[in-house]
């Protein structure tokens, strides 16, 4: 009797170690920041660096995450990594930025929007999230190069950037659990990613236009949705495709489409579109960034 109490109480003792182990854990957060989405952008003018209203929106922007990451530490978050995916990838300003994260920044890097991505990840946050290309009435829509493709299809699914991050951020079995960005962006990612947090950022009018919200009123809104996503973190699923994955690239020029038809293992199917099937997300985004990065530099 008194060996099969000491048994139970060990096994219990046991059990209690473990559960307050994974309890006290805290949530790693993963956030990638793009800048065509954030409150009051509504052109270039502001997206652009060395346009007219570059500098200030840098600080729209940097306040957007700053306040992202104070929700997260709110909530009860440990380690949090940010990505600065906007551009060349130097648009948040450092110095300014909360002190206890880490900051990715630069182009190129081979998984793009979502680099340093992996499995030790709890959830990912996306700030200043646009409409793909084409989107009718979205402001300063466009899917990941705006002046070359038009669309791109994982598995005949036309993505978002934001979904693609999802698709990229699902390889390692980690869910997107907030946006931030215009209405449509938002719907999107409640169509298609299930029940995640969102702010809508601005509503969007037109392609260089939209009705937007005091830059601080948009702050305020974001801190306490990533505070509510942090405590709910484990109601979150990842967004995985199906392996191999049929890739499609619908360029808007022709040129473009015939000349990377040139290279091994893409096939044109129409004057515009070129197919490539990769093995993984990681080839996939290893052909997007270096198409882009080679075209762009």
């Amino acid at each position: 009797m008194l060996k099969r109490f000491i048994l139970t109480l060990i096994l219990t003792i046991l059990s209690l170690g473990i559960l307050l182990s994974q309890t006290s854990k805290k949530p790693k957060i993963y956030i990638t920041v793009d800048m065509e989405g954030i409150g009051s952008a509504v052109s270039q003018t502001q997206t652009r660096p060395g346009d007219s209203e570059y500098e200030k929106a840098r600080k729209w922007l940097t306040s957007e995450v700053n306040a992202c990451i104070e929700g997260c530490f709110e909530a009860g978050a440990g380690e949090i990594v940010v990505a600065d995916s906007h551009w060349n990838a130097q648009n948040i300003i450092p110095d300014d930025l909360n002190e206890s994260v880490y900051l990715i920044r630069g182009f190129p890097r081979p998984m793009m929007l979502m680099e340093g991505i992996d499995t030790s990840f709890d959830g990912v946050m996306i700030i200043g999230a646009h409409a793909k290309e084409g989107t009718a009435g979205a402001v300063i829509s466009h899917t990941v190069w705006g002046t070359k493709f038009f669309d791109i299809k994982l598995n005949g699914i036309s993505v978002s950037e934001t979904l693609l991050n999802a698709i990229i951020a699902g390889e390692y079995n980690v869910p997107v659990i907030f946006v931030a960005g215009d209405q449509f962006i938002t719907e999107e990612a409640k169509k298609t990613l299930g029940n995640v947090e969102v702010v809508v950022t601005k509503e969007s009018i037109g392609w260089l236009s939209a009705k937007t919200r005091h830059p601080k009123k948009v702050c305020e809104e974001i801190k306490e949705k990533c505070k509510i996503a942090v405590s709910r973190i484990g109601s979150f699923k990842p967004y995985r495709i199906s392996t191999p994955i049929k890739m499609e690239i619908v360029f808007k020029n022709t040129y473009d489409a015939e000349s990377i038809s040139f290279l091994p293992g893409f096939k044109r199917i129409d004057g515009h579109t070129i197919i490539f099937e990769a093995k993984n997300v990681k080839e996939v985004c290893g052909v997007i960034a270096g198409i882009f990065s080679i075209n762009t530099r």
